[in-house]
């Protein structure tokens, strides 16, 4: 089959495109948008936190930390201008919840599942392709708990409460058609920093968790 001079050209373009295209997406790594609170931050630990493991261990995933210390569901409006910034990732975690349960109680844990609803719906809005997963948060550690975090409520009531949000957030992961790791046994109990935050043996315990189930 002979081509003229036009048609040449336009074949070895489109070859090109083509080339161009899968070189572009072999280059590109797979990108895992971390969204938590301060134990995604690393607070207690220098900023190295789980997802500091998994960058470490898995260097071929850009895992991105969009963590912030004190952050809670109800500031759900922040993770618009995290979607913006990575509006095309290919998965995002989403760690948040005992910072709302305080003194926790089930209308709290209602509230929590709410907002973690409305935040699979911005995603999806934005990125319908994104693989999205719910981490139900770490428990806490009463007998090491520290004063500071005593006087901010987080006693017996939130331990109990998020029992609760583990699995109101399992089931909302079944109704939603998301991907759901509960995190509510990860940390071994010496290892909260201050009966709240893990140290870095709890860091690495949740990595080693949010890997097995992600991989």
């Amino acid at each position: 089959m002979k081509f003229n001079k036009k048609q040449y050209l336009g074949l070895v373009m489109a070859i090109l495109s083509f080339t161009m295209m899968a070189f572009s997406t072999e280059d590109k790594p797979e990108q895992v948008v971390c969204f938590g609170d301060s134990i995604t931050f690393g607070a207690s630990v220098n900023g190295r936190s789980w997802v500091s493991f998994l960058k470490e261990n898995h260097t071929a995933i850009d895992f991105i930390n969009a963590g912030r210390s004190g952050r809670k569901t109800s500031d759900k409006l922040e993770l618009l201008p995290v979607i913006i910034k990575y509006p095309s990732a290919d998965k995002y975690l989403i760690f948040l919840g005992v910072n709302d349960l305080k003194d926790g109680n089930d209308s709290m844990v209602n509230t929590c599942v709410d907002h973690m609803k409305w935040m699979l719906s911005e995603i999806r809005k934005v990125n319908p392709k994104a693989k999205i997963v719910i981490l139900a948060p770490c428990d806490i550690n009463l007998k090491t708990m520290n004063q500071t975090n005593v006087k901010k409520k987080y006693n017996e009531n939130t331990k109990t409460a998020l029992y609760l949000l583990s699995k109101k957030y399992k089931t909302l992961a079944k109704e939603q058609k998301t991907d759901f790791i509960s995190l509510l046994h990860a940390v071994s109990a010496p290892n909260y920093a201050d009966g709240l935050h893990p140290n870095l043996k709890g860091q690495e315990e949740i990595s080693a968790k949010v890997w097995k189930g992600i991989k």
